[in-house]
């Protein structure tokens, strides 16, 4: 199993992105070779917010189009959406405390305490520097940097 980062969804959804074609093929890819993709709904809200934010993207989703987009993403049997679990939690502050993260890295440390609780080891991501503190993924970067 490998879960996803909302930028890599970001990647995926907006043709006109820079890494989308390295993205999409990537992850069809994975698909092919019968790799299962998670994500936790943390993640969708993330990408609801962030692909109709009009400072992010010119022009970017509706509220209707990213809906439309990530229900038929979600829709593919491939991709997997899972919820925190009670220790996740306790991992983010554990996590947030023994790396002395501050208040913007909250978001990314509970993303990966939720997929690590999860018996999950590899991500795929745009910003490895975000995870590779915790040295427990095996970090993809879809463009490859």
């Amino acid at each position: 199993m490998t879960g996803l980062d909302c930028n890599v969804l970001v990647q995926l959804a907006m043709a006109d992105h820079p890494t989308n074609g390295a993205t999409v093929a990537l992850v069809q890819e994975e698909v092919k070779r019968g790799t299962r993709l998670v994500l936790p709904s943390l993640v969708v809200t993330e990408f609801l917010h962030v692909t109709t934010d009009a400072k992010r993207f010119a022009p970017p989703l509706t509220m209707d189009e990213a809906l439309d987009w990530i229900g038929e993403f979600l829709s593919n049997p491939a991709i997997t959406l899972i919820e925190p679990s009670p220790e996740c939690f306790g991992q983010t502050l554990r996590w947030m405390r023994h790396f002395n993260l501050g208040r913007k890295r909250i978001l990314d440390t509970h993303l990966a305490a939720i997929l690590h609780t999860s018996g999950i080891h590899r991500l795929f991501t745009s910003n490895p520097a975000d995870f590779s503190v915790f040295g427990v993924f095996e970090i993809v970067v879809p463009c490859g940097k």
